[in-house]
């Protein structure tokens, strides 16, 4: 530091402490306090002044201790209702700071000094000195005070009614926070990010936050006191929105509680105004109004009395005491800070509007109606609306790829620690072994692909078939002119196919979804053969179909040819059942119709149709990937019954659940 500077330092210094004393010595005049209380206090300031002194004397020529005493001195006079005298040293603090060039100080003081001077009602100041610190931080790269910063000055803008801004220091704050996982207080910022949605009207981004904030809230260090508060005031809010007036009123009963037991006054307030807002809409006005006034004993700041006034003026029209409500809502008019509450500011204006019509006074409602229009244009600009969702939007889609770009670097730090492990252990016998296994896991990966790729050729194999088949019906019903037949099959086809070709390429599907193509499947050739036969689908009731799954399309062959080929020389009377039961690792499907049957001399051996072969290299396939057999059975009827005709076919599919 140069010597230059330290003379500006000093400079500072020395006209902040001739400010303190003559401030000490005005606090001596005689006040309505009692003597012992007004000694008291002096006697405290004094004590202060005095550490300050001390800790001047001892710093010497560090500036920068200098600059920590003015910084402590004017925390301890804000903590004591001093905030002008507060605001005096910090500024001081803050220049030392400056001087030295110290983020990390401009950082801490300055926050501090924008806090005090939002509490006092000097804005702009607040703002600017808010970015003064941003900015040190962030040359810091402290990314818990970048966080706290950016949020407070987000705060700021949407009190404000700058919510673009608003949005852009909330979601800047979120990011810093998110990255770093720092979770400290995490809750406050998914509060005030909510807040700012409520004040723009977008209850669906409103309740989202809340409901983050709502998850964390018992998480160590994740919340605070006044932050669990907001979140319980918050849900109740949303509750009532959506009309959920005993969910809304449980919530502010449970604020009332929390706010009861650590002494936080602005929590019991806003418990009694909502439960009384609930009660106005329940139509109990005497009870609602009772509320309001018992909340008044708990008033701790200006927004407070705005939406109180509002909300007893409301309970007076309702009583029809619009003189009382005008009074009371034309006191908020006087108040500077009702600008800076856009919800209540727009509620006070519609109030003056509708007050006024139903006292006649007409000139005064179209005024005030003017005046709310103009507002609700600000607040429903469209630009800043979508301004807004943009930069919510950016956020969301950047923290998606920061979570990947996370992800690509641990992958890579995970494979670097392979690498240096294995240079470490490279040996030549476990190298020569480490080789030998990754080929062999290569080669079974290799196996299992050209496994799954001859399982899906032969799946495609089947389909054309099918669509085939079902074409030529549908192309059947048209040529017979029967157009209403034609639709109905059209359509049932059409949903046939969608679940054929989503099915397809699956590894397994549900119970469920196979009984469901089934039946479809068998609904269709009903029609196409005119009623020839009927088909039944029997199973116990109590079989889950929903979580038992198997291979696909491995039955549908077979229903085709006892369809085809069972019922193809009869007229009517054809029946076809499928029953399935449950044999705990497999499922068996029993396939029996009563058509034809196969004919004299028929063995599996000479009967080599394309389905079943189809189905004799899948059922391979399925055993070799999934080390599972199954039972086929082909029986025909008359050879076991000499009385009976037809096909019984018995599958027992294996269950691929923990596949």
């Amino acid at each position: 530091m140069t010597y230059l500077s330290h003379i500006s330092v000093y400079l500072i210094y020395l006209l902040a402490f001739t400010s303190l004393y003559g401030l000490n010595a005005a606090k001596l005049e005689p006040s309505n306090t009692s003597s012992f209380n007004k000694y008291k206090i002096v006697i405290k300031r004094d004590s202060a002044k005095v550490a300050l002194q001390n800790k001047i004397k001892i710093a010497n020529n560090d500036s920068l201790k200098i600059a920590i005493a003015y910084y402590d001195y004017g925390q301890y006079l804000d903590v004591n209702g001093e905030k002008e005298a507060s605001i005096k040293n910090l500024k001081i603090a803050l220049q030392i700071a400056k001087q030295l060039k110290n983020d990390k100080k401009i950082a801490a003081i300055g926050n501090y000094l924008a806090s005090t001077y939002w509490e006092v009602g000097t804005y702009q100041p607040s703002i600017d000195v808010y970015i003064i610190a941003y900015e040190s931080a962030v040359r810091t790269k402290d990314s818990s005070q970048i966080a706290k910063i950016s949020m407070n000055l987000a705060s700021n803008y949407n009190y404000l009614g700058e919510y673009d801004l608003a949005i852009k220091y909330a979601l800047n704050a979120l990011k810093i926070k998110e990255k770093a996982k720092d979770w400290e207080r995490i809750c406050y910022h998914y509060v005030s990010m909510a807040t700012i949605f409520k004040e723009t009207n977008n209850t669906e981004k409103w309740e989202f936050y809340i409901n983050k904030a709502y998850k964390l809230k018992d998480k160590e260090n994740c919340a605070s006191l006044g932050d669990i508060a907001k979140i319980y005031n918050n849900l109740g809010s949303i509750s009532e929105r959506k009309g959920q007036h005993k969910k809304a009123l449980a919530y502010f009963d449970s604020l009332m509680v929390l706010s009861k037991e650590v002494g936080f006054n602005k929590g019991i307030s806003a418990a009694l105004s909502n439960s009384s807002n609930i009660y106005k809409k329940l139509n109990q006005t005497e009870k609602a109004l009772q509320l309001l006034q018992e909340s008044e004993n708990y008033f701790s700041d200006p927004y407070e009395i705005i939406s109180n006034n509002n909300s007893k003026a409301e309970l007076y029209c309702i009583l029809g005491q619009d003189n009382e409500a005008l009074s009371l809502v034309l006191k908020n008019t006087t108040l500077k800070d009702l600008y800076f509450y856009s919800m209540e500011h727009q509620k006070t204006l519609q109030l003056l509007s509708e007050i006024n019509a139903n006292l006649l006074n007409y000139k005064e409602a179209l005024r005030w109606n003017d005046s709310l229009r103009s507002l609700e244009n600000k607040l429903h600009d469209s630009k800043v609306q979508k301004g807004i969702e943009e930069l919510e939007t950016k956020y969301e889609t950047e923290k998606k790829e920061q979570q990947i770009e996370l992800l690509t670097t641990e992958n890579e730090l995970k494979n670097q620690r392979i690498n240096a492990g294995i240079v470490i252990l490279s040996f030549l016998i476990i190298l020569i072994l480490l080789i030998l296994y990754i080929l062999n896991i290569k080669n079974k990966q290799s196996e299992l692909k050209q496994n799954n790729l001859r399982l899906q050729v032969l799946r495609t194999q089947m389909n054309p078939h099918f669509v085939y088949n079902a074409l030529g019906s549908i192309q059947n019903f048209m040529m017979k002119n029967d157009a209403r037949k034609a639709s109905q099959y059209l359509s049932q086809f059409a949903a046939l196919t969608r679940a054929t070709l989503n099915n397809s390429t699956a590894a397994s599907i549900t119970l469920a979804d196979e009984v469901s193509m089934i039946e479809n499947y068998m609904a269709l050739e009903k029609m196409r053969k005119q009623n020839k036969f009927d088909y039944s689908i029997n199973y116990d009731q109590d079989l889950d179909l929903d979580f038992i799954r198997i291979p696909p399309m491995l039955n549908q062959p077979f229903i085709e040819n006892a369809i085809k080929h069972g019922f193809k020389n009869i007229d009517k009377g054809g029946i076809l059942t499928i029953t399935i039961t449950d044999k705990k690792d497999w499922i068996e499907f029993i396939i029996e119709d009563n058509g034809e049957g196969f004919l004299e001399g028929f063995t599996k051996k000479n009967h080599k149709s394309m389905a079943m072969s189809i189905f004799e290299n899948r059922r391979k396939l399925i055993r070799q990937k999934y080390k599972k057999d199954f039972k086929f059975e082909i029986v025909n009827l008359r050879d076991k019954h000499p009385n009976k005709t037809g096909v019984r076919i018995t599958i027992n599919i294996p269950i691929l659940n923990n596949d």
